[in-house]
């Protein structure tokens, strides 16, 4: 009890410059500023890195492993640029060029 008393003595001290010197509480002020002011730059370089890196990654052009022939018959045959008879006799003529 004696304890909170006496916590009650300094809080009523507190802004009439007791024992947190003359001026009261403004000494915090411009710690807050400088913490507030790290807080916001670190908020900020942290949005700017996390925008910077989505935006990189989309305009980016991805490295891609090329398409092997029978691939871009199988894309154009999909795609109806070839009839399945040109489909067949270009796959076929790949085959005879592996062997």
């Amino acid at each position: 009890m004696a304890y909170l008393l006496s916590s009650v003595s300094v809080l009523a001290r507190f802004g009439q410059g007791g024992e947190w010197g003359h001026g009261g509480p403004l000494w915090v002020l411009p710690i807050l500023l400088v913490l507030g002011a790290i807080f916001v730059f670190l908020f900020i370089a942290v949005v700017f890195l996390l925008v910077r890196s989505f935006y990189r990654s989309e305009i980016a052009p991805r490295k891609s492993i090329p398409e092997t022939p029978l691939e871009i018959v199988k894309r154009r045959y999909a795609a109806g640029e070839i009839s399945s008879e040109e489909f067949e006799k270009i796959k076929q003529d790949l085959r005879e060029g592996e062997g």
